[in-house]
């Protein structure tokens, strides 16, 4: 098993359960405090770091190079639907966030967006399966799409607090 075939598995295992993690949490009232970048870096970092080491083994074609391009800059116009989509009210000082079904919709729609993106670009490419760049970005596109959404319902947050009485943090 070569590195571009162990990074496709790993990252399919691995895309599944943090969507399954992230689409669950569209459905659960969460406190709204200062932005939780730990969680959109990590996946950013495993996202660069794997596109790093398929372009050292095995480099990137301008075809896939657009299609990652036009992929990540999808991600960021579905979360920023999703964030505008989500519920954001303020209760006692504290903002809470809610998805809902609009949410999932959105998420079903960014997730068949790169499938088709992927298999155009692959089409393009003559490959007969998904693009080891695709795979390999899979961490990074669900970094940029849920930092996108919580900066927008962070900021969305911020805007109906008023501004005499500041939002109280989260105990974590």
């Amino acid at each position: 098993m070569n590195l571009t075939s162990s990074l496709s598995s790993a990252n399919i295992v691995l895309a599944v359960a943090v969507l399954a993690w992230a689409i669950v949490r569209q459905f659960q009232t969460r406190q709204i405090g200062s932005l939780r970048a730990r969680t959109f870096l990590i996946l950013g970092v495993i996202g660069v770091w794997q596109l790093a080491q398929l372009a050292d083994s095995r480099g990137v074609t301008p075809v896939e190079a657009l299609t990652l391009a036009v992929s990540l800059g999808l991600a960021a116009v579905f979360g920023w639907l999703r964030g505008r989509a989500a519920a954001v009210w303020i209760q006692q000082g504290v903002a809470y966030r809610r998805g809902g079904w609009p949410a999932l919709g959105l998420w079903m729609a960014a997730i068949a967006t790169h499938i088709a993106i992927d298999v155009i670009g692959s089409m393009l490419e003559g490959l007969r399966g998904p693009s080891p760049v695709s795979s390999a970005s899979i961490m990074l596109y669900i970094a940029v799409t849920l930092g996108i959404q919580g900066l927008v319902v962070a900021r969305r947050a911020a805007a109906l607090a008023d501004v005499t009485a500041p939002l109280r943090q989260p105990v974590a």
